[in-house]
């Protein structure tokens, strides 16, 4: 009996186990595993195929990290392509790969010694050493994903980009294929969804994660060998039918497409020896509220991560202002002064652009939540689990809506609640129990590469749709909630407000996930 394929529950990981032994592995990666033939004695066309997909990343890589070439270093390099693709414009390459028979190909294809025979973690390479590293279709094949990119973080310099490119579980093609899925090898031993990677980035220092499909450039006769090679049941008898028929002209023909492999960049960013948590708190007409939320705010210790508190406070005409700065001087408080007040979604987002936290966790200042629920919505994120957690107040024992001088509305409320949450987790495929929580806590490097418009509290919805599109998927964990009524203080405008939440759930779904522009 063969590997099986397992599922961590708690990360979401894939990975092989019992992995295959060193000999297995050897007798996979022999001489004829690297073939890039096309047809028998098309080697020449085979590598020109390799090459015009290694230019189509390096095209995205200028995109990401636009301006003048430096060193660059492959892992896995193979025969040799990328390298020489990259050579080309400019790079001072470099190369390591397993394979003596792959190393020689490579430096004869290159015309010098560029290349040698190790792996990352036997290279012995000095830290701060390269401006780029490459793994293309590398670290399903490693044992251990997480020691392979802390060597890749550690020879990279400050602020140096990772290629990657890796079969995503998440993929069209992984999907249809299901168990069928060609990706599924002796030789690939963890296997990864865009979350997943994600996670694996966060935990070895990678921030600025940017993940799109990777596109490859294929002939059909360089697919019909590759489901020789690896059988599936009906595919392979599909591909070789259809490659018969075909003239060799068309055979030979090279197209591009998009393929069930995600492409991944990153940069090494600062790690620090505890995680900074960045508690954001909107403040607007909160007289009653807020002094007693920030002193225990100020007084909560967490387990295993140090904090900062931003206030926003929106000019308040209730004597808010004044008392937010009666905590000016504290340390690890900054305060931030809006001129006039512009929504929640819009303190928020300035917020956002102040904070310097590994993490992000959103506080309103009206004590319907309990501080004390921090430790468990951060420990996710701190083990690497999940990047995106949400305190919900509809599951397990957590209270709904009760309005004890308002009782009809109270009922309104989590009628239209059950109604909304029904209609978003229908339009983004999720199973919530209550996606309209303040409690949203998540990594800040998740909002790289987004931009956000809303305003006032359709901000929740924008933010939690862009960030499901982005590939992240949320944990729920119950919390202690205890709502106040409207003439305690709440500002939802009853008329309007569900309208433009009803808005917000329609149009980022159907819109750009807007991953092009400035996040905050």
């Amino acid at each position: 009996m063969g590997p099986l394929i397992h599922h961590c529950d708690a990360c979401g990981q894939v990975f092989v186990n019992p992995q295959p032994t060193d000999e297995t592995l050897a007798g996979v990666y022999s001489s004829e595993y690297f073939f890039d033939a096309c047809v028998p004695g098309q080697e020449a066309q085979g590598s020109a195929v390799k090459r015009h997909t290694a230019s189509l990343y390096l095209d995205a890589l200028a995109k990401y990290a636009p301006g003048p070439p430096g060193t660059l270093l492959e892992i896995g390099c193979g025969s040799g392509e990328f390298l020489l693709e990259a050579s080309r414009r400019g790079f001072a390459v470099s190369g390591l790969d397993p394979s003596n028979h792959a190393v020689e190909r490579a430096n004869a294809l290159l015309g010098w010694n560029a290349a040698r025979c190790s792996t990352i973690e036997r290279a012995a390479l000095p830290n701060n050493h390269v401006d780029v590293c490459v793994c293309v279709d590398v670290i399903e094949h490693t044992r251990d994903p997480v020691e392979v990119l802390s060597h890749v973080y550690r020879v990279l310099k400050p602020n140096g980009v990772l290629l990657l490119v890796t079969p995503a579980l998440d993929s069209w093609l992984a999907r249809l294929m299901k168990q069928n899925w060609f990706e599924f090898k002796t030789e690939h031993l963890h296997y990864f969804s865009s979350s997943t990677l994600q996670n694996v980035f966060f935990r070895t220092g990678f921030r600025s994660v940017e993940l799109s499909s990777a596109r490859k450039t294929l002939t059909l006769a360089y697919v019909q060998q590759h489901f020789q090679r690896f059988r599936v049941p009906v595919w392979s008898a599909l591909v070789n039918s259809l490659s018969s028929i075909m003239p060799p002209r068309v055979r030979l023909a090279p197209f591009t497409v998009p393929t069930s492999s995600m492409l991944a960049f990153a940069r090494s960013g600062a790690k620090r020896h505890r995680s900074l948590v960045s508690v954001i708190v909107p403040v607007y007409n909160e007289h009653e509220t807020v002094t007693t939320l920030l002193k225990e705010l100020i007084a909560k210790e967490l387990i295993g991560v140090d904090k900062e508190i931003l206030i926003v406070e929106s000019n308040s005409d209730d004597g808010s202002r004044e008392d937010v700065l009666r905590f000016k001087d504290t340390p690890g408080v900054r305060i931030l002064l809006q001129d006039r007040p512009g929504g929640k979604g819009l303190a928020v987002r300035q917020g956002l652009s102040q904070a310097t936290g590994d993490i992000i966790l959103i506080q309103d200042a009206d004590l319907e939540y309990n501080i004390h629920d921090y430790d468990m919505l951060l420990e996710p994120i701190r083990s690497y689990r999940r990047a995106l957690v949400l305190g919900s107040r509809h599951t397990g024992t957590a209270k709904i809506r009760v309005f004890i001088d308002q009782r009809l509305l109270g009922l309104a409320f989590n009628f239209g609640h059950v109604m909304l949450t029904m209609l978003f987790n229908l339009l983004y495929r999720q199973a919530l129990k209550d996606p309209w929580t303040m409690y949203k806590v998540f990594r800040r490097d998740c909002l790289h590469g987004l931009r956000f418009e809303c305003s006032r509290f359709d901000f929740d919805v924008e933010l939690l749709a862009k960030l499901i599109r982005k590939g992240y998927k949320p944990i729920e964990i119950p919390v202690s909630y205890k709502s106040r009524s409207f003439r305690e203080g709440k500002k939802i405008r009853v008329l309007s407000d569900p309208w433009t939440w009803l808005w917000a759930c329609v149009k980022y779904r159907v819109v750009s996930r807007c991953t092009s522009a400035q996040a905050h």
